[in-house]
């Protein structure tokens, strides 16, 4: 989470990248992340016995039990190209390179019709429903999404299912889940899709989408150390993770 925000005030600088970050990764160990400003959800004790991290993203929407999923983050310049338009226009472009990569996987999806707002948080779970432009197969969410603002630029987070299982998310969250509502996406192919072919896909994806030559890259000195910094002070704090605050303590760390 340091990361991506840092990547992200990198593109809210004087000096932003011409070009989007598509940045693609897992969770080690398993972890529940809640929204931004999400009310803090959960069971401790079981999160605590079975291994499960807890951490808040910058980005809104609700909880995501990164498991079994391909988490994406997306950072780029708002009201520039490959994304003019405003926020449901970066959701809706977001939404066709995912269409798009699933496609090349040979899995048949769809964008969610509009029946509530990008990113919204009414639900505890972000599977519980989808979201306008996020993407559901055979009427089950499948990628969830969820975004946030600074300073003209823009980072997306969104959480690509590959098994559901709503029970184990509802352990989780200390709730139920309808399992009505989530799908992954070996269960709908009915076989195990590589982490690499997954990866190949979305680049391709995303490059044929936004009209983009995706290269490997590193993080900057800046972006390393700006990183740092903000796992030291924010996202290692317990102010942040319970109560979506930085408090009085880590404010000691001074302006970063």
């Amino acid at each position: 989470m340091a990361v991506d925000e840092a990547i992200l005030d990198r593109y809210a600088g004087e000096a932003a990248p011409s070009q989007p970050t598509l940045r693609l990764y897992s969770w080690a160990p398993a972890t529940l992340s809640l929204g931004a400003r999400q009310k803090a959800t959960g069971d401790g004790a079981w999160l605590r016995e079975n291994g499960v991290g807890l951490v808040r993203r910058p980005t809104g929407g609700s909880a995501v039990l990164h498991e079994h999923e391909r988490t994406f983050a997306v950072v780029g310049s708002l009201r520039r190209d490959p994304f003019p338009g405003g926020v449901l226009d970066t959701y809706r472009r977001i939404a066709a390179a995912l269409l798009h990569a699933l496609g090349t996987l040979g899995i048949d999806a769809s964008e969610a019709p509009d029946g509530g707002s990008a990113g919204s948080a009414a639900a505890v779970a972000c599977f519980g429903r989808p979201s306008i432009h996020e993407i559901t197969i055979a009427g089950r969410k499948a990628i969830g999404s969820a975004q946030m603002r600074r300073r003209g630029a823009f980072l997306q987070h969104g959480s690509i299912l590959l098994r559901a299982d709503a029970a184990r998310l509802g352990r989780a969250l200390g709730t139920s889940v309808d399992p009505r509502h989530l799908t992954g996406l070996h269960d709908r192919e009915g076989r195990e899709i590589a982490r690499e072919e997954l990866d190949r896909a979305l680049v391709a994806g995303f490059a044929a989408e936004l009209s983009a030559r995706l290269v490997p890259g590193d993080l900057t000195g800046e972006e390393h150390e700006r990183a740092t910094r903000l796992r030291c002070w924010k996202y290692d704090s317990a102010s942040w993770t319970l109560d979506g605050r930085i408090g009085e303590r880590e404010l000691a760390w001074g302006p970063v």
